[in-house]
């Protein structure tokens, strides 16, 4: 007997959400995948389980459990069709709900990883994301907020809706339920705090101070105050009972995105598009400490359950974990980014991504060779020479080359008056070619540094642009056109319409006879 349950225990172990020692780029994975780059970019929550031992980051792919112990990727719990927002552990830590721009809820368990339930309610002429998430105390039921301005309510066990509250004017951001589950707060795009009955949904007040828009919203250990943070750069004490405000912290000096309460009630943690995490003394109003290491907005932070640890997610792709009483960063959690192009080497043994921060990757082991240094602003797109020596990105009004081995900065050409969005080297590597927001093409000496050529014609954005396999034309897509140009003299050749939409990528033929065109209007158009 005392084998058998062994031999149980060991298979469960090998089949259950501990996967520490299982390399990231493996896990949950497409058929056909051969390895993962990076994890997605961080693009909402962070919530540890009730027992400290995990921690849940919303991001672009999926959900991302942590150990905190090893700070080891556990899991990937993947199903959401677009970037998840929000995450929250149920009460036992064996729910994880999460919201997402999918306009779906989605409830997992934390020992298998599997989806129990999708809650589908929520939705809108512009969309319907789900910005928040947030269990009552028994576990019961859930709400949620949405950009269709509702909050509703779920019952977890049947998956259905139990309620949908309205009167919102704009985006729900954030909503938290009272420690006793009695008292729903939501905070909002209006710049009020609206406090419910969780039962009957009535409206018990509406909390207004703040002058801009509410992004977070957490209730006190003890339930008689919440807190709120929002874009006026305040952080605000509220009293739940006569709605009076409490406090008001200022020291931000970017909008405040992220509140939470520290177990015991007496420290008050926010995260700023400062890219600062500052920890508030409640009792006194002072600011305790300003927590510095973060280099783009900190989008959430989470105590731990003991108070001991504060959890902190941000926009320059990592979770940072900090001692909360020496204010000193524990341990940061890489490997997050954004992606927006790739490019494969020439010789195919590294890829390049880019978005908010360019990376060149090893193809065969998945790792993360090394980080384009040196730019300013965001990467729409890349692009090999064809000796594989240089990259090229496309950025805010300017284009950039680096050395495709060490990541280092080799030039900057300037001239566009927006983004470029898509860049692509000629044959013989001697010109770039740039497509932007502007509307224009312009051809680059690549040697020189020097404009050749400003090819207008486009009335709206150009997204992509492609050399014809000899080198003689260039393709350039646009708002439901492509247009073909003559490299050599600038003069546009053709125009080809047809699609009713911007045109996202045009490419050629290894032959040069056909182009292929992607359009968001959701066809692909061979010419």
């Amino acid at each position: 007997m005392k084998f058998s349950i062994l031999i149980v225990l060991v298979v469960f172990s090998l089949f259950s959400l501990n996967l520490g020692a299982q390399n990231y780029t493996q896990f949950s994975l497409p058929e056909g995948a051969k390895a993962r780059l990076g994890k997605g970019s961080i693009t909402g929550d962070i919530a540890y389980s009730p027992d400290s031992t995990r921690l849940a980051v919303a991001s672009s792919i999926g959900i991302w459990l942590y150990d905190t112990a090893t700070h080891q990727e556990a899991a990937l719990l993947t199903g959401h069709t677009d970037s998840v927002t929000s995450v929250v552990f149920s009460s036992d830590g064996r729910t994880l709900a999460s919201g997402s721009w999918d306009e779906t809820v989605r409830l997992w368990d934390v020992i298998t990883g599997e989806e129990k339930a999708t809650l589908t309610g929520h939705a809108g002429v512009a969309g319907a994301g789900v910005y928040s998430v947030a269990f009552s105390s028994d576990g019961n039921t859930l709400a949620s907020g949405s950009q269709d301005a509702t909050v509703r309510l779920w019952d977890v066990i049947t998956g259905k809706e139990k309620a949908t509250l309205e009167g919102n004017k704009g985006w729900v951001n954030s909503v938290a339920f009272s420690p006793d589950g009695r008292t729903l707060a939501s905070g909002g795009e209006n710049a009020t705090v609206r406090l419910r009955d969780a039962v009957t949904g009535q409206l018990i007040a509406k909390l207004t101070g703040h002058t801009a828009e509410v992004y977070s919203v957490a209730f006190s250990p003890d339930g008689g105050t919440l807190v709120s943070g929002s874009w006026d750069k305040t952080v605000r004490l509220w009293d739940v009972v006569t709605g009076e405000e409490k406090t008001t912290f200022a020291g931000h000096t970017g909008h405040v995105v992220s509140v939470a309460f520290s177990p015991d009630g007496r420290t008050l943690a926010s995260g700023s598009k400062n890219a600062t995490v500052r920890l508030w003394d409640v009792v006194t109003g002072k600011e305790k400490a300003i927590l510095k290491g973060h280099t783009d907005w900190v989008n959430s932070v989470a105590f731990s359950p003991d108070g001991s640890t504060l959890a902190s997610g941000s926009e320059d792709d990592t979770v940072r974990l900090w001692d909360v009483v020496a204010g000193k960063e524990k341990a940061i959690f890489k490997g997050h980014t954004w992606t927006q192009s790739v490019a494969f080497s020439p010789d195919g043994s590294t890829l390049a991504s880019s978005g908010r921060r360019g990376r060149l990757w090893d193809v065969v082991t998945g790792k993360e060779k090394v980080r384009l240094t040196g730019r300013t602003g965001y990467v729409y797109s890349v692009a090999f020479s064809p000796d594989g020596n240089t990259l090229a990105g496309g950025s805010v009004r300017e284009v950039r080359l680096w050395d495709a081995v060490t990541g280092q900065p080799k030039a900057t050409f300037k001239g566009h008056t927006k983004s470029a969005m898509s860049v692509a080297f000629s044959p013989d590597g001697n010109t770039l070619a740039s497509g932007s927001e502007d509307g224009t093409v312009r051809l680059w000496d690549v040697v020189t540094g020097k404009e050749k050529a400003i090819l207008k014609g486009h009335t709206d954005w150009v997204n992509s642009v492609a050399f014809s396999p000899e080198g003689s034309t260039l393709a350039s897509g646009g708002f439901g056109q492509i247009r073909l140009w003559n490299v050599v003299t600038g003069e546009e050749k053709a125009a080809l319409t047809g699609h009713t939409d911007l045109v996202e990528s045009v490419a050629f033929s290894p032959d040069g006879d056909t182009i292929a065109s992607g359009s968001a209007d959701g066809t692909i158009i061979l010419w």
